[in-house]
């Protein structure tokens, strides 16, 4: 006998989230946010219930973003919305983190940047340059005119009459400092000289220079520890004081 099979709904469903919660919820991620606007993994990082529960509410996350901003806006809050285009050139992108930089003082960091009304988003930076150090080091080069590039110092050794033989690589010392290391000195060093606290962010001309404390000509090598970053004259001068 063949047993019929049945779908049955359950008797108890999942209670529908109420929109006093969603509301509660962009409130939070909107304090959290210093009051200027998110995207939906952003919600998903802070808030207690989906994005897709906002989306689902209000139809659309603008939607959803917009009704935040007058609700807010009734209890005397100003919720920023940031302005977005489809693109922005490096130039305009260039001339905001000039502008946030130097009314700041310092690098900015991803709250410093929003509570600083910009024109142009955080996530708008970080997705073109591929993350906010990136486009950190890609400003100091523009500031300045020098171009950084990588070596890798990895040199292939492999006899060509032999297709047996794979490439075999040999790590050797070599002056030239990986794009990697430069960055997380950088970084470390706030993007400023060491000896003068001069920064091409607000400095306009200074070139910054990653420098050995320990020569390499007597065996100083490039790790993090034995690196620090100098302005080009404070570099030379550190150079004329050891000869």
């Amino acid at each position: 006998m063949v047993e019929d099979f049945k779908f049955e709904l359950g008797r108890q469903q999942i209670s529908k989230i109420s929109r006093e919660k969603i509301i509660a919820e962009l409130e939070k991620v909107a304090k959290h946010f210093n009051y200027t606007d998110f995207r939906q993994d952003d919600f998903d990082e802070i808030a207690d219930i989906s994005n897709y529960t906002v989306y689902r509410e209000f139809g659309s996350w603008n939607k959803a973003l917009q009704f935040l901003a007058e609700h807010l806006k009734a209890q005397g809050i100003d919720f920023k919305i940031t302005t977005r285009r489809d693109s922005y050139s490096e130039q305009e992108m260039f001339d905001e983190m000039e502008r946030i930089w130097r009314m700041l003082g310092h690098r900015p960091s991803r709250d410093e940047w929003a509570g600083a009304n910009p024109s142009i988003s955080y996530d708008t930076l970080y997705r073109h340059f591929g993350g906010w150090t990136n486009a950190c080091l890609k400003f100091i080069e523009y500031q300045s005119g020098e171009k950084v590039t990588e070596e890798s110092g990895i040199v292939n050794i492999h006899k060509t009459t032999s297709p047996k033989i794979k490439p075999v690589p040999i790590k050797v010392k070599t002056r030239t400092i990986p794009l990697s290391l430069r960055v997380k000195v950088l970084s470390r060093d706030k993007f400023r000289c060491v000896f003068c606290g001069k920064s091409p962010a607000i400095d306009v001309g200074t070139i910054l220079h990653i420098d050995h404390i320990k020569p390499f000509s007597k065996g100083g090598e490039n790790t993090l520890d034995n690196l620090q970053t100098l302005c080009q004259d404070c570099n030379l001068g550190k150079s004329d004081n050891l000869i």
